[in-house]
């Protein structure tokens, strides 16, 4: 049972662990000051790791002291590899409030603000790799995915082994990716007009602080993206190890004989993958959190152009 804890839990713990290091060594310098935007982002990041934690658990049910209804059950197994991305959508809502009005006792301004204004570009890198890597798996797993011979969606892998034989398994077919783009780019659209929403209004009267908290609030929609398509790419990699695992056996006049699939030998690689990504989408939710705690002292932000 120990073990079985580790292998649900393990990626989770990590991940915090990783938060808690990055808000000793930088993230406390820079913190939300107390008011309703740390309100909303303290539930958002909590918001956040409890989805998980729910998804977790009903990837494990048998940790659970009450019986799954079967509904539930159900449906979490066809849209699985949606949770990270719903609970990061939910996320990003949070994270977009308060709204201000853009009228105001606010300073004018002459240039006219972007949702990238408090945003640096290099925020953008990681989930543009990720938004590539996943659509390029996506393309490949669902050609390669074949409808299912009971329910006609496209869940499945065979490997034709000659004569009459075969073998097959699950795949992240197109059944299972459709939702995930649709949602990936409600996503993308969603945090857009969250980025909109903090960047459009004209700054307070005190400047310097108002900089400072649109600049984090920024980072955080952009972070709650990142660790909602990292989570979701972990359940992609996990399943895609499931797959490469398949072994079949048969005994012919010659002895027994065993086939495995193409590629069978990068099944550790999709587990560690699958592995490390769930535990740097953890530790960046986590970090949405922690960033609600005051910081200190001051830290001057200049607004990005």
């Amino acid at each position: 049972m120990t073990w079985l804890y580790l292998l649900v839990f393990g990626s989770l713990v990590a991940g915090i662990i990783l938060a808690l290091a990055w808000w000793l060594i930088w993230g406390r310098r820079a913190g939300l000051p107390f008011g309703p935007a740390s309100g909303f982002t303290i539930t958002a990041g909590l918001l956040a790791l409890v989805g998980d934690i729910v998804r977790r658990l009903l990837d494990a049910s048998i940790l659970l002291p009450f019986d799954v209804p079967r509904f539930l059950s159900d449906w979490y197994w066809d849209y699985r590899f949606t949770v990270p991305l719903l609970v990061g959508i939910l996320s990003v809502v949070f994270l977009a409030f308060p709204v201000h009005a853009r009228g105001g006792r606010g300073t004018a301004e002459l240039t006219r603000r972007s949702p990238i204004s408090f945003a640096r570009a290099r925020w953008f890198l990681a989930p543009g790799v990720l938004l590539a890597l996943i659509l390029l798996i996506t393309v490949v797993a669902g050609a390669a995915s074949e409808p299912d011979s009971v329910t006609g969606r496209y869940t499945m892998y065979s490997v034709d082994l000659g004569g009459e034989r075969g073998m097959g398994t699950g795949i992240y077919g197109w059944f299972f990716s459709i939702p995930a783009m649709i949602l990936t780019g409600i996503l993308i659209v969603i945090s857009i007009v969250g980025l909109s929403l903090i960047a459009r209004p004209a700054l307070a009267e005190d400047q310097e602080r108002d900089i400072r908290v649109r600049t984090i609030r920024t980072r955080n929609i952009v972070v709650a993206g990142t660790g909602a398509l990292l989570l979701h790419l972990g359940l992609i990699f996990s399943s895609l190890a499931g797959t490469a695992s398949i072994r079949a056996w048969f005994t012919t006049s010659e002895g027994p004989v065993a086939f495995w699939t193409t590629f069978s030998a990068l099944q550790p690689v999709f587990t560690a993958a699958s592995m490390l990504c769930a535990a740097l989408g953890i530790a960046l939710w986590a970090t949405i959190a922690l960033s609600a705690i005051p910081s200190r002292r001051r830290v001057p932000v200049m607004v990005g152009s």
